[in-house]
């Protein structure tokens, strides 16, 4: 059921500016952040901000569009923003632009809006990102700020249709663990629900563990959790002795 009355009416209005801006303007986007998770799940979250995911050749035109219906660049809310999302603001209502991971390790591409899921908000027609891909997207946000593993534990017993988890690991590709901690995670949470993880992707998850030798080489990732941990400003305690 579809929870969109549950916007204020305000925030409303500019949502629908901006999808009507994007629409009329002929950017192709799709849906992602909150508004897909609630799509695909019916869990409601309206975090005042509305994520649109273009490729990089129709960021400058979402950005051109959006500017020209009203809407203030926001500007960086953290050190490397520029570098893959452009934040829209208009009476206190954020409509984000991105066209990469916050972390950097992937773009958005064409096959996401190739494959995208038809739907509507708010009245207008719009396209949700590809269930497998929102999930990639949630998948490094864990660190001591966030976590969206919640909403990838729902995603996954989603009412729309099956994970496609032969594609969502090829979409995954070197960070491979990750998927297998969500999976333990999951059958921890959801232990009547182990079956919509494949035997065959439990069996090459396995596979891949027990070959997995990383050497002494190998950098910490823990950049790729917390994009902005090397430059965000910690408050420290000092103790005076």
């Amino acid at each position: 059921m579809s929870r969109e009355h549950c916007i204020d009416p305000d925030n409303k209005a500019v949502y629908s500016d901006a999808l009507e801006t994007l629409l009329e303007a002929e950017v192709p986007f799709v849906m992602g952040g909150a508004f897909a998770v609630h799509f695909y799940t019916d869990l409601w979250r309206d975090t005042r901000d509305m994520d649109v995911f273009v490729t990089p050749e129709n960021v400058q035109p979402a950005v051109d569009a959006l500017l020209s219906s009203g809407f203030a660049d926001y500007g960086e809310m953290a050190a490397g923003d520029r570098e893959w999302i452009f934040h829209g603001h208009k009476r206190d209502i954020m409509v984000d632009v991105i066209w990469k991971f916050a972390n950097l390790v992937t773009t958005i591409k064409q096959e996401w809006i190739d494959e995208a899921a038809p739907g509507e908000f708010l009245g207008f027609p719009v396209l949700y990102v590809p269930l497998e891909e929102l999930i990639y997207s949630k998948l490094f946000t864990l660190n001591r700020h966030r976590s969206d593993w919640p909403d990838i534990m729902r995603l996954i017993r989603n009412d729309i249709r099956p994970v496609d988890w032969d594609h969502l690991l090829g979409l995954i590709g070197e960070h491979w663990l990750l998927l297998s901690a969500i999976i333990d995670v999951f059958d921890w949470q959801n232990p009547w629900e182990m079956h919509l993880i494949p035997d065959h992707i439990r069996q090459e998850l396995r596979r891949r563990r027990d070959d997995y030798h990383p050497g002494p080489d190998i950098p910490s990732r823990e950049v790729l959790l917390d994009p902005w941990v090397y430059t965000r400003e910690e408050d420290v305690c000092k103790s005076e002795l």
